[in-house]
């Protein structure tokens, strides 16, 4: 029995690091536009000269090979300065997300042992108390990129070589705490020589995802390595799908990578508007199990040039397979199989003694061949765990890494993805360890156990919380505030439910089978009672796709999310006149409370702090709105 299916193999170019192939495209197409991000554009070359004098800075502060550096900007052209500026320096990125709780950033930036951050007044001002950790010095990034940077006789700057670090990314820990995924730069340069004979070269490429996944970084690297343009999505337009679809239009876009569940969005968006998103020719999905709607095939069907591609694989891995769908779209199965693996990655479908499945019969998802990452940065034993030595290769030292994925083979040799062999969840697009949210809920001082699980499909999807408590149970928004001090908003609960005692296996294990389903009754209705409560439940039926909704109700109750938070901050904000933060939803959450933090502010009380309610709006300007916690890693099925 032949224990993998292998990828064929086809010549890549050679390059020692990806910033060879945007080195090719600076000499070739110079004043192409690299990045656009609102009214900002830069060409190829000024975009290697500002990331150039970067470099120089960073390796003036000491950075270089090996060493890491913490990269904590917003969504804008200087992320893609700081990105190039640490590579050219020769050290490896450490993206931290600059609206997570502030004791997570600096935990993380300890973990991983970092001494330079690049960052911006915004962000540093919003880290005064506390700021970065012990010895963590901040390296402000040009925003403002007029010059050029170094001269023409200067060399540019080369980073180091495909062996060396390249980034690590924080994910959620199955162990409590967060678990660094160290890439070096090698698996990458595979993944964009197979990226430049798979898609189109000069692409008009949108960035959607968060620099903190590993997607954000393919969607910068994989497009500069094809000569494209980079448009940059803002925290609001990655969160208001009808904004998103505008960017795409007003850009002509060509190329874009979403997960399931914006993809269904942005087809039903413009599923009345025909001439809307004509530009698009590659659509790329991942972060779910693809789920073919009907608004998605309605957009295929009319866009007769359009290619799908459904990205399979993990943050330890990147792209695994990538089976690709043409029109006629009404012929594509509901729920498309994940595929054959790609340039030089074997997939093995094993039983609990690692050995090969019969095709049809279901096993756990190995994944061997290509380099994967090197491990779990500073955890030996965690990294033991995932990455086995590879008993089917001939290689010596192969390692392949467990994906926790459970799939079979279908005829042909191709892979049906499954679901999860363990309790991982994934999210709108996000991987999430429900152990970690677990650790944190035991923490309280009135919990004693606690288990999180994924409630729902798709849209309606969320995540719940079970607790038992020894005395009298906390109250769910206790419960809520707390987590929301210490976690990335996607991974804080919406609903939590308190029993006497968690049901238990014959083994003592928490029987998930036995918990009680989620009590979604609504309270009894109450009635807006004046024009604030009135406007902000529109904006929660709205979003929410509800009838009506009580002003006592909550947006987490209802089944809001991550993906819709900051959609809600920006519409309430510029309907208010207010600008609202991120953290005041999981503080304030109904209609009601929200009113009553505008009608404070009318009546001249004072806004609060920025992290405890709500500030004023610039008159006659955009509310604007906080980034959205970021994606810090995800399997992709």
């Amino acid at each position: 029995m032949t224990p993998a299916h292998d990828a064929a193999v086809a010549p890549s170019r050679t390059a020692r690091t990806p910033l060879d192939g945007f080195a090719e495209w600076v000499a070739r197409t110079p004043e192409a536009p690299a990045v656009v991000c609102g009214p900002q554009t830069l060409s190829y070359r000024r975009l290697d000269r500002a990331a150039d004098q970067l470099g120089r800075r960073l390796r003036a502060a000491g950075a270089g090979p090996e060493s890491l550096v913490g990269i904590a900007l917003r969504r804008s052209a200087a992320q893609s300065v700081a990105v190039l500026g640490v590579l050219k320096s020769g050290a490896a990125c450490l993206p931290v997300d600059p609206d997570q709780p502030p004791e997570r950033t600096r935990a993380q930036l300890a973990d991983a042992g970092v001494r330079l951050v690049v960052t911006e007044k915004s962000v540093e001002d919003a880290r005064a108390e506390g700021g970065w950790g012990p010895q963590v010095v901040s390296l402000p990034v040009e925003t403002d990129l007029t010059d050029d940077g170094p001269g023409d006789g200067e060399q540019p700057l080369t980073g180091s070589g495909p062996e060396n670090l390249m980034y690590v990314l924080y994910t959620s820990g199955s162990t409590g705490r967060p678990k660094g995924i160290a890439m070096h730069a090698a698996p990458q340069i595979t993944l964009l020589d197979w990226c430049r004979r798979r898609y189109a070269e000069q692409p008009v490429a949108l960035q959607f995802f968060p620099l903190t996944s590993d997607v954000g970084f393919l969607e910068l690297l994989s497009t500069w390595w094809l000569g494209g343009c980079v448009v940059v999505a803002t925290e609001h337009e990655r969160h208001d799908i009808a904004a998103l679809a505008d960017v795409i239009d007003r850009h002509q876009v060509t190329k874009v990578l979403l997960p399931v569940l914006a993809l269904n969005g942005l087809a039903a968006q413009v599923a009345d508007a025909p001439d809307r998103c004509g530009s698009l020719r590659e659509l790329i999905t991942t972060g779910e199990q693809l789920v073919i709607s009907p608004a998605v095939r309605q957009l295929c069907d009319r866009l007769p040039d359009v290619l799908l591609d459904n990205h399979y694989g993990s943050t330890e891995l990147n792209v695994v397979t990538a089976p690709r769908l043409t029109a006629p779209a009404d012929a594509w199965p509901e729920r498309p199989a994940v595929g054959r693996p790609i340039v030089d990655s074997r997939i093995y479908v094993l039983d609990t003694d690692l050995r090969p499945v019969p095709p049809g019969v279901p096993g756990e998802i190995y994944v061997g061949g290509g380099p994967p990452a090197r491990g779990y940065l500073g955890n030996p034993a965690q990294t033991a765990v995932a990455f086995l030595p590879d008993p089917y290769s001939k290689a010596p030292g192969s390692r392949m890494y467990r994906t926790g994925d459970r799939g079979r083979w279908r005829p042909h040799g191709v892979l049906e993805y499954l679901g999860r062999a363990d309790f991982q969840i994934k999210l709108h697009g996000y991987r999430i360890e429900p152990g970690e949210i677990e650790t944190l809920l035991r923490e309280h001082p009135d919990v004693s156990q606690a288990v999180v699980v994924k409630t729902g499909e798709g849209e309606d999807a969320l995540l719940a919380a079970y607790t038992s408590s020894e005395g009298p149970a906390p109250h769910a928004d206790e419960l809520r505030d707390h987590l929301a001090r210490l976690l990335p908003s996607y991974m804080v609960p919406q609903a939590y439910i308190s029993l006497p005692e968690l049901p238990l296996t014959a083994t003592g294990k928490v029987d998930r089978n036995r918990l009680p389903e989620v009590d979604t009754a609504r309270a009894s209705f109450v009635a807006p009672r004046d024009e604030d409560e009135a406007a902000i439940a529109r904006i929660f039926s709205d979003i929410l796709g509800k009838e009506q909704v009580s002003v006592e109700e909550s947006f987490f109750r209802l089944g809001g999310h991550s993906l819709l938070i900051t959609q809600l901050v920006h519409r309430v904000g510029k309907a208010c006149g207010v600008e609202l933060p991120l953290r005041a939803v999981f503080e304030r959450a109904t209609p009601a409370q929200l009113a009553r933090d505008v009608r404070r502010l009318r009546s001249g009380e004072g806004a609060a702090p920025a992290e405890e309610g709500v500030v004023p709006a610039e008159e006659g300007a955009e509310a604007r709105t906080p980034a959205a916690a970021a994606d810090s890693g995800r399997v992709r099925p």
